[in-house]
């Protein structure tokens, strides 16, 4: 009887856990390794950071609705609120191992020191992993078959190096290690970046600040996490239908979105790079607290003096008291063996974001270093599901020369566009990467098939949000409940909020029914385009002979 294979998963977060889970539906041997004393890694929260690890501030909420932040067979449950604090989501991510049995699989406490290939490697692919326990100092080393790095990316701040920064005389921190206001009270606070940590930041110290300044490189475009009619909006912007059409003609509609509510060249957020290039970020609060006056926009740092900072448009504030940067993480894998992953001027070469290009046999695998606009978690789990899938050899990989071939071809694109930044290079195209994982599992949904069939379905799944449910409906990993999820999404939407009888819904019917008028266009479209290419085709014809 053939031993069962070996698979060494590096962290015990939204990644680790799936990768747990899939690993033994697939029928191998997971090993966890989390340095931390429980499960969730950056949603593990600890009043006082660790250095080297993942860390979150105290009020931070997630951007993204339960609907869609969920794994795609375990959906958050219906009480939990939309958009949750923290705590809620570590309380989903205890609930989610609970139910598969997952934390007897994590070694909790236990540091991955080294990863590197088994003296055997060209012909075994095997892996000699070194661990140390934290408690007792005591080493220790493994031999298995596989590894999935699932440690994430947010553990190495990325401190911009600023002339002059080193002789500033007051407080110097990265978001990383931002907890709560109370060191900014009554303060002249700088904060340099305006990504959603940037931004909550900000809007949190500019409460009790005396200022906030907000520096800027490249300005950024502004969206809220709730649309119109009070829906999330994920729950409206991803959805098939709008996914699909094309991105020339949507982004006047975009830029329109982007500055219905706020005219961002008038509050000095408006980006000054290409549309298709720039960041989004998402709060409810920036453009408030600038029209109140408690944060200031600045252009980019051109250097610090020991009191002041001095900007690129010339311009001086002077006495600031601290300075918080949020400008991102480095990618870096210290365990990693040299030359297992390439890493070129913070470009990681990774097939599909997963699979290190040159590595032969691939037999290690790297999940969660992506950036997608939209929840992260399903993304993770269908990178954890294909991972696995390959590893019990069900799915095959491209040759190492097709991987890098695939690879060079990105990195030229990135080198040929200056206007790109380390950011872009693992920013994804959520749905479409789904999809094209999918394709490689055989459990993307067959809407061909819907649309004759179940064509009241179909629309829901086209013009409905796209959550990950849809990955559940058919092919290996289905789940039976998956169907019940999607119909259930408007009804677990609004549950949380039921929290008193309200008076007359002065919207009741008007959202739907554009909805509905929406979907009804569309379909004759459908409909119409099918029966043009059967014709111009001639596979009408055919069907007579």
């Amino acid at each position: 009887m053939e031993k069962t294979r070996t698979v060494c998963i590096i962290g015990a977060g939204v990644a680790g856990i799936a990768a747990i889970k899939h690993s033994l539906e697939e029928g191998l041997a997971p090993i966890c390794f989390e340095k931390d004393s429980d499960l969730g890694g950056i949603w593990n929260y600890h009043d006082v950071p660790k250095n080297g690890d993942p860390s979150l501030y105290k009020s931070c909420c997630i951007n993204t609705s339960k609907a869609m932040t969920c794994y795609s067979d375990f959906p958050i449950p219906k009480e939990f609120p939309n958009f949750m604090h923290h705590r809620f989501f570590k309380k989903y991510l205890d609930l989610y191992a609970q139910n598969f049995s997952l934390r007897d699989h994590i070694h909790f406490g236990h540091c991955v020191e080294e990863v590197k290939k088994a003296d055997d490697f060209p012909d075994s692919g095997d892996w000699i992993v070194t661990v140390r326990k934290l408690k007792t100092e005591h080493v220790d080393t493994k031999r298995v078959n596989y590894v999935i790095v699932a440690n994430g990316h947010l553990y190495r701040p990325n401190v911009p190096k600023c002339p002059g920064l080193d002789k500033f005389a007051g407080k110097v921190i990265h978001t990383h290690d931002y907890k709560d206001f109370k060191d900014f009270v009554g303060k002249k606070v700088l904060v340099v970046g305006v990504g959603n940590s940037a931004c909550d930041v900000a809007c949190e110290i500019s409460r009790h600040a005396e200022q906030v300044y907000i520096s800027t490189r490249k300005g950024t475009f502004i969206v809220q996490r709730v649309a119109d009619f009070g829906r999330p909006l994920d729950q409206v912007a991803v959805t098939r239908f709008s996914q699909s059409l094309p991105s020339n003609y949507m982004r006047p509609l975009k830029f329109k979105m982007f500055n219905k509510r706020y005219d961002l060249s008038k509050y000095g957020l408006a980006p000054n790079g290409p549309f298709r290039l720039t960041a989004i970020a998402i709060t409810d609060e920036l453009p408030d607290r600038i029209m109140l006056g408690t944060i200031t926009v600045k252009t980019d740092v051109e250097r610090f003096t020991e009191h002041d900072v001095i900007f690129t448009d010339g311009t001086t504030v002077k006495d600031i008291d601290a300075v918080v940067f949020g400008t991102g993480y480095l990618h870096d894998f210290p365990f990693l063996e040299d030359g297992v992953i390439r890493i070129e001027n913070q470009f990681p070469f990774l097939y599909d974001h997963i699979w290190p290009a040159s590595l032969e046999p691939s037999t290690l695998a790297v999940v969660g270093l992506v950036q997608p606009f939209g929840a992260l978690p399903a993304i993770l789990e269908m990178q954890t599901r294909w991972v696995t899938r390959v590893f019990a050899g069900h799915c095959n990989l491209p040759s190492a020369s097709k991987r890098r071939q695939e690879v060079e071809e990105r990195l030229l694109m990135i080198k040929g566009n200056s206007d790109l930044s380390p950011r872009h290079f693992i920013v994804i195209h959520a749905l479409r990467y789904m999809d094209k994982l999918a394709d490689y599992i055989g459990c993307k949904p067959n809407l061909t098939k819907l649309f004759f069939t179940d064509n009241a379905f179909w629309r829901k799944l086209v013009f409905g949000p796209c959550t990950p449910q849809q990955w559940r409906l058919e092919g290996p990993g289905k789940w039976d409940g998956a169907r019940a999820a999607i119909e259930n999404v408007e009804k677990n939407m609004w549950f949380p909020m039921k929290t008193r009888t309200a008076g007359v819904d002065l919207t009741k019917g008007l959202y739907k029914e554009w909805i509905d008028l929406l979907k009804n266009v569309a379909c004759v479209f459908a409909i119409v385009g099918i029966l043009i290419y059967l014709i111009s085709n001639r596979v009408i014809w055919k069907f007579n002979y």
